[in-house]
């Protein structure tokens, strides 16, 4: 910011001197032209011959007289004007003109950005949101592995009925989590794998768990190994339809492939633990949550790339992007806890990096559960927390280099750590905010 004002100044100061310099020009033009008028005016003027041929001497031709008389209309040469503005002797007129009129053409300039402005809708943070399905330049990718759709199955842990789905190389893929039979002790997937170069697909290899010989199954884990070529020339997309049986209770999807991940419109996934993580360092990456999946413990993290939409918060949700320049643009709204008989807080924590960060936390109007918000910018990146529909009645802790705050109030108690508060001072919500670069909180 200090170098954009440096540079508004330079440019203003070499406006003037530029505008004084073609006033100063102007100026001795104008003058030279008024002497040139004179000059014309005071030439000697020779008078013609008789007119009507008077007699002449035997030789001689018509003779020009000198014309002494001064012409009536001739005025006198005009008078220099006194500078009407004098600094220490100087005349400054010429500098208070230029002033004048580059203060004129920035008020021009700034009223044309002030009604642009105006004009202009304010950024959501959304500009640039890659399109689900749509993002990826694999258009000509004709050869299919296997010839069709795989259907395929993996068994669950025994003890924990826990999954893992890993996706492994350099395939582009998108992600589909819905709802699986109700009766079903197996998680069903349905892939779909295309290349633009048929040797490409012999990279492909899926390897879902097997029972060990007790017939349990100590750790679930599906594994798809896609591309194993990076050229630029080489491009391999892969679709996988994820279907979570209601006996499942923990869920990871380990993405090291760039990816888009997607919870299925109308789906009433319910588990104890829920994690998604992208690892690829991809822009394109893309996380869109849905509030109708619940999980008692929900964490959601891009290296790089998007999370947005609605997520609910039973126990603990966890949003990141830390690790890059993600941006998240999320919707949060708490539920009854997994135990309706407790009064445990809705917890949310959000640790982000370089990107653009907004939070909306949205309360439910049938009941009230006590909010434990953790808000940690660990790369600077722009944070907007918007609380205004929490209905918010506690102590905030607002530890940023830089901040804009609305509906709070200086915390009275000294040494407590506590900075401002909302409703009162000895309410159940707290909200805690860690940054060195720009917070807005808005209640």
């Amino acid at each position: 910011m200090p170098q954009e004002g440096n540079r508004g100044g330079f440019s203003f100061f070499a406006m003037v001197g530029g505008v004084m310099a073609l006033l100063k020009v102007k100026e001795k033009y104008d003058e030279y032209r008024e002497v040139a008028a004179d000059d014309d005016e005071s030439r000697v003027a020779l008078t013609s011959a008789d007119p009507l041929g008077g007699p002449r001497r035997s030789g001689e031709g018509p003779i020009a007289l000198l014309d002494t008389e001064v012409p009536a209309t001739r005025g006198r040469r005009a008078q220099k004007k006194k500078p009407c503005c004098l600094c220490c002797g100087y005349d400054c007129s010429i500098l208070f003109k230029a002033l004048g009129i580059v203060i004129g053409l920035y008020t021009l300039y700034l009223g044309f950005k002030a009604v642009r402005w105006a004009l202009t809708d304010s950024p959501t943070g959304l500009e640039g949101m890659p399109t689900f399905g749509e993002s990826w330049s694999c258009s000509d990718a004709s050869f299919t592995y296997e010839d069709k759709l795989i259907q395929t199955s993996a068994l669950m842990g025994t003890e924990y009925n826990d999954h893992l789905f890993n996706v492994n190389g350099y395939g582009l893929g998108t992600i589909t989590i819905a709802d699986g039979d109700s009766t079903s002790d197996e998680i069903k997937y349905e892939i779909l794998i295309k290349a633009n170069k048929k040797e490409l697909l012999s990279d492909v290899s899926l390897n879902p768990p097997s029972r060990e010989a007790d017939g349990t199954v100590h750790k679930s884990r599906f594994l798809l190994q896609t591309s194993a070529t990076s050229d630029d020339k080489s491009c391999m997309k892969y679709d996988v339809k994820v279907l979570v049986p209601p006996k499942l209770k923990k869920l990871h999807v380990s993405l090291h492939t760039p990816a888009q991940v997607r919870f299925q419109e109308g789906s009433k996934i319910n588990l104890d633990d829920l994690y998604v993580t992208i690892y690829a360092l991809e822009e394109k990456n893309l996380i869109l949550t849905n509030k109708d999946v619940n999980a008692n413990k929900l964490a959601l993290e891009v290296h790089r790339g998007w999370i947005v939409g609605e997520a609910s918060i039973v126990d603990e949700t966890n949003i990141s992007t830390q690790r890059g320049d993600g941006v998240a643009n999320v919707k949060f709204y708490p539920t009854l806890p997994a135990d309706a008989s407790s009064s445990k807080p809705a917890v949310l924590s959000t640790a982000t990096g370089k990107g653009r960060s907004d939070f909306f936390f949205i309360g439910n109007s049938g009941f009230k559960r006590p909010i434990s918000s953790h808000h940690i910018s660990a790369m600077n990146g722009d944070v907007y927390l918007t609380y205004k529909q929490a209905n918010l009645n506690g102590k905030i802790k607002l530890g940023s280099k830089s901040f804009t705050a609305t509906g709070v109030r200086p915390f009275q108690k000294p040494g407590s750590g506590w900075t401002h508060f909302v409703g009162s001072e000895d309410g159940e919500d707290e909200i805690t905010v860690s940054s060195r670069g720009w917070t807005g909180l808005y209640v």
